[in-house]
């Protein structure tokens, strides 16, 4: 038997059948990414008392039940003794992963208690396993709890950020001017100016804020029109350099001090930038934050992948920086060989934007359905964003796409797009 490790709230394991489990899980990215758990039914055993004995194959049985429902195949749970089990997903990390095992722990303690207080929501997150002892940290409800209202509370495209988003509102306003909005002379010699909004991109599945995301919006200063991300094409390298830095930059404001804690944050950048040395040094000095904090919070969106990218350094360019960040996604191009472009590369994620079609419901929803056809089963997170109502979250989920963010507006006057 080992010994505990020292420094560190500790759980012993008392079922004998976990310890395949743990092996499995010892020493996995899931870890320090949140996505092991404990939840505990302690509190109806404190409440049933000498009724425990008789009432504990019934609690452990619907506990099994719920966990079932929410869980995907994909997913572990494996009871460790007379309270606790431990989750394990896949399917989402940190704060979204926990929120659905408070769920669970919810609606138990609802069914045998009739009501939850929160002292007795008892969830940690596992930090370390060693043998059979686990490392855990406390998970503050609290934080869950944030996720799911944000989730809930996700505004339309005319509503403005800051007044819905807690995770905004932890930067202050003076940190954010110093990054937001930013202004650079093109190569050209036009002014050009970038201004920043946080997205929240939700899972569908558990309805919960699953990752924070950053939006650019990059207009001519002098005359206020939008450069769109299809025309991003037409700009210098040295141009698109200056905006992904901004964009970099700026995220690293929102990065997770804590991954178990926090969302991480979706970097939209260019497969150009990040293609060549300047790109990825701008990943390892991203302003205010450890490469620690990048490797764990920072996830990547190549923009621009499309027909003619080479495909052997598009996989070549995915390893390298995937090396250093949580991972890459790449937005495809909205037409009926989208996958052409990104084939032979993994990526974390596929996306697609819907905020430039400007169609109306009936053809979105069915182009929607066309595009998740092509991503299905192609990468572990289909996402939906630019979508302009919470209505269409249902049509992305009917669709087949996991995740999906409605498109927030940067705190700036509403510009009018390029022709």
């Amino acid at each position: 038997m080992s010994s505990p490790p020292f420094d560190t709230p500790i759980t012993r394991i008392s079922a004998k059948t976990a310890s395949t489990v743990l092996e499995r899980l010892a020493g996995s990215d899931r870890l320090e990414r949140g996505g092991v758990f404990v939840i505990s039914v302690e509190a109806i055993r404190e409440r049933s008392g000498d009724r425990w004995d008789r009432k504990r194959d019934d609690v452990w049985g619907y506990t099994a039940r719920k966990l079932n429902e929410y869980l995907s195949y994909q997913d572990i749970h494996q009871q460790l003794s007379d309270t606790d089990v431990l989750v394990a997903m896949t399917t989402e990390d940190g704060v979204a992963a926990q929120a659905v095992g408070m769920r669970v722990l919810e609606e138990v303690l609802e069914f045998f208690l009739g009501s939850v207080d929160r002292r007795d929501i008892r969830i940690k997150a596992v930090t370390k396993i060693d043998g059979d002892y686990l490392s855990c940290a406390d998970v503050d409800p609290d934080a869950i709890a944030t996720a799911r209202a944000t989730a809930r509370a996700t505004p339309g495209p005319t509503e403005s950020a800051p007044a819905f988003s807690p995770y905004r509102n932890r930067v202050s306003a003076e940190r954010e001017r110093e990054r937001n909005p930013v202004s650079f002379v093109a190569f050209n010699g036009q002014a050009i100016q970038i201004d920043f909004s946080l997205e929240h991109v939700v899972s569908l599945r558990h309805g919960v804020t699953a990752v924070l995301r950053i939006e650019p919006t990059v207009t001519f200063r002098d005359t206020g029109e939008v450069i769109p991300v299809r025309k991003f094409g037409r700009l210098a390298d040295e141009d698109m350099l200056a905006i992904d830095r901004a964009t970099v930059a700026f995220g690293g404001l929102f990065l997770p001090e804590d991954a178990r804690k926090q969302p991480p944050v979706i970097l939209p950048v260019s497969f150009r930038t990040m293609g060549g040395r300047k790109g990825r040094h701008l990943l390892l000095n991203v302003p205010g934050a450890s490469n620690e904090q990048v490797r764990q919070g920072a996830m990547l969106e190549f923009i621009d992948v499309e027909r003619g990218t080479p495909s052997g350094r598009l996989v070549e360019v995915v390893s390298l920086v995937g090396g250093i960040t949580r991972g890459v996604l790449a937005r495809l191009q909205p037409n009926r060989e989208a996958l052409g472009p990104v084939s032979g590369a993994r990526f974390n994620g596929l996306v697609a934007d819907f905020a430039d079609l400007g169609l109306p419901d009936p053809q979105l929803e069915a182009f929607m359905r066309a595009m998740a056809l092509q991503m299905r089963g192609k990468a572990p997170a289909l996402i939906a964003q630019g979508l302009a109502e919470r209505l269409h979250f249902e049509m992305a989920d009917d669709a087949g796409f996991t995740h999906a963010a409605i498109r927030a507006a940067p705190n700036t006057v509403t510009r009018r797009d390029v022709a």
